[in-house]
């Protein structure tokens, strides 16, 4: 994660070397794909590349969620995902051909 608004000046130019205010190391190999709740609270970065392999980010707080997935959450390989238009939900398309559909509590009321 990035901070676009510490930008460096270096002789009246901007500088080219940005600085990571957060690395997000969570996942084992490289994210395929990233996708962000209608608010950009959320981050949920996934990788097909393992099974079980994806992790949501609670951008504000740079926190990854460590209470899901759990081990039991049948993720398998990750091929999609998407938030509903107000992140009452999150859908997730494996290489099984299933579509999960999770209900996110925080996001009820809105």
């Amino acid at each position: 994660m990035y901070n676009d608004r510490a930008t460096s000046v270096s002789s009246g130019s901007f500088s080219s070397k940005r600085q990571p205010i957060k690395s997000i190391m969570n996942l084992q190999t490289s994210a395929d794909y990233c996708k962000f709740n209608h608010d950009g609270q959320i981050l949920a970065m996934s990788s097909r590349r393992e099974k079980n392999s994806m992790k949501l980010l609670h951008v504000p707080t740079s926190t990854v969620f460590s209470n899901w997935p759990t081990s039991k959450t049948p993720l398998n390989y990750v091929w999609s995902m998407d938030f509903s238009p107000g992140s009452k939900y999150m859908t997730i398309g494996n290489d099984q051909g299933k579509c999960l559909l999770y209900r996110l509590p925080h996001y009820e009321n809105e």
